[in-house]
Order: structure tokens, then C-alpha cells, then sequence
């Protein structure tokens, strides 16, 4: 009984009472413009919510988130782009630097209008050039006619179109062109970069010049099929070349070149060659006393 007595206290050192059991913790709902401060302060990781009533389920989304998750941040925020107005010039609008590569020609329709056109080398690198068509109308045709002249370097913006024929082989092919709506010349300068061969002002002023109706992409396949639809417009260098790596033709104006020996030459080249090798030497022993650059291409016959 001592012993019982002597006990008892200290066993009441080891009786806890049960702590009251939590039902739920309490829903906190914030507006989005606190949440999006909430947010720029600290971005919240995770969150519980053990009620399970109507407002916590209303808290969340679809996905599964809470309310203030949609709000938080995922890096810097940047302003949101401006609208504008729906504008036809607008539309797959342009700016081009180029050489133009043909004169410019005009005409002028049953209507009244007037209409004017050239065609503009672009570019890409050192052997490749886009070649762009560039349509101009009304008081733009007159001031491209009247100033624009082939090998000038000029910049223009406007509206890029496409045109769907149907070729001899009786195949869809899709031009591009540009209806220009700006136009301005580039001043000359140490910082300009020459695009045309100075050798090309050495052509003759009766060389005939060709319009043409296509958008080349400067391939080597293309570049090859406009050799041989007016080789006068290229130079000849095989028997004058200053260096081994020096092109077999250039372009008298574009500065387009192209090798015998190119790695990707399309296989009819050769003998192409031969045949366009074989009319001119005829030509030179009937016209012995006229240069070749002046032969119209029109003798030569199809390839």
C-alpha cells in the first residue's frame, strides 16, 4: 500500500490528455489583384486544404490547381502587343534591298491604269541570288519608268503576291512578285556592297534584254536553265579564267556564277554545253565579222 502511494505521483507524470482533434483548418479566399501581389512578392509552391466543402472544390480548377496557382508567375512578364487595325497593304508586306536586273517597262491599260514592271536580285550569298519580280502601278509606274534603270541598287517595300500558270508541260507553277508601295534608291557608300560586276557596263548598248516571268531561287538547276535561256547575258571565262576557282560563266549583271565542274550540276549540263558550243562556233564562221554578244538568242533554237 506504501508502495502504491509512493507511485502514484509520479505516474501522473505520464498521463496526457487527448489534444481536441482539428475538424478543418480554416479556407482563406483572395481576390486576384491580392493574389497577383501575393505572387510578385512570393511564389507560393504548394497548398492544403483538408475541409473538402463546396467552397474549398470551388477553389480549385479543372486541372487540379487552386485558384491563386493560375496567378502565379512562371518568369518576367512582358506587356501584351498593341492591336491595330486590319489593313489591306498591310498584309504579307515586304522590305527588299536589290539590284534591278532588267529595264524597267511600262504599259499602259484599257482602263487607264498604268502598269510597270522589272525584276530585283536579292542576295542570299556569294553565288546564290533570289530574283524577285516587282510590279508598279499608276503614278509608281511613271516614277519607276522615268528613274529606275537597270543596275541600280534600290530599295523597295510592298506586298508580297503569287500568280499560278500553267507551263508547257501543262504543270501548276507559282510565281511571287512584289507589289511595290514604297521605293527608294540606296546612297552609294564604303559601307554598300557592290552586287553587279563592274564588267558589265562594258556590254553593248543594243544587247537585247529579256522580261522574265519567274521566281528563280538561284539553285544551281535554275541558275543552269537561265544560262541557257540567253547565255549573251553571261560572261564566258573558260579560256580566260584568272584563277583555277574563277567561274566558267558570270552574269553580266547579277554576278550569278556557274562552274563545269560544280558539284551540283545537273547531269544534261555537259552535253547541253556542247550543243550551245557547237551553234556558236557555226555562228562565228557565218558572221565572221560580227561579235558574238551581239547574236540573238533566237538562233540558237530550244535546248
Amino acid at each position: 500500500m506504501a508502495v502504491e502511494q509512493a507511485l502514484a505521483p509520479k505516474n501522473s507524470l505520464f498521463l496526457f490528455q487527448n489534444p481536441r482533434p482539428v475538424s478543418s483548418f480554416p479556407h482563406i479566399s483572395l481576390k486576384p489583384e491580392a493574389l497577383r501581389r501575393l505572387a510578385s512578392t512570393a511564389r507560393i509552391k504548394c497548398s492544403f486544404d483538408y475541409s473538402g466543402s463546396a467552397s474549398s472544390t470551388a477553389a480549385t480548377n479543372s486541372n487540379g490547381l487552386y485558384e491563386y496557382e493560375r496567378y502565379a508567375p512562371s518568369g518576367p512578364q512582358y506587356p501584351r502587343p498593341a492591336e491595330i487595325q486590319w489593313k489591306k497593304e498591310l498584309c504579307n508586306s515586304v522590305q527588299l534591298i536589290g539590284v534591278i536586273g532588267a529595264p524597267v517597262q511600262i504599259k499602259h491599260l484599257a482602263s487607264g491604269k498604268v502598269l510597270a514592271w522589272s525584276r530585283l536580285a536579292v542576295k542570299k550569298s556569294q553565288t546564290d541570288t533570289l530574283w524577285i519580280n516587282l510590279t508598279f502601278w499608276d503614278e509608281m509606274a511613271h516614277v519607276a519608268f522615268q528613274h529606275v534603270e537597270k543596275g541600280q541598287q534600290i530599295y523597295v517595300s510592298g506586298r508580297l503576291v503569287s500568280d499560278t500558270v500553267e507551263n508547257d508541260e501543262g504543270k501548276q507553277q507559282t510565281y511571287y512578285k512584289v507589289v511595290v508601295q514604297q521605293l527608294n534608291f540606296i546612297e552609294r557608300g564604303v559601307s554598300s556592297v557592290p552586287l553587279y560586276n563592274g564588267e558589265a557596263s562594258s556590254a553593248p548598248p543594243g544587247r537585247k534584254q529579256n522580261y522574265y516571268a519567274s521566281n528563280s531561287t538561284g539553285s544551281t538547276e535554275e541558275l543552269w536553265q537561265a544560262f541557257f535561256a540567253n547565255p549573251m547575258e553571261w560572261w564566258d571565262n573558260r579560256k580566260n579564267k584568272r584563277s583555277p576557282n574563277y567561274p566558267d560563266f558570270k552574269h553580266k549583271d547579277t554576278g550569278e556564277a556557274l562552274w563545269v565542274e560544280g558539284r551540283y550540276n545537273p547531269p544534261w549540263v555537259r552535253s547541253q554545253l556542247s550543243v550551245l558550243d557547237s551553234r556558236m562556233e557555226s555562228f562565228h564562221e557565218q558572221n565572221s565579222n560580227s561579235h558574238v554578244n551581239f547574236m540573238s538568242v533566237d538562233n540558237l533554237g530550244p535546248f
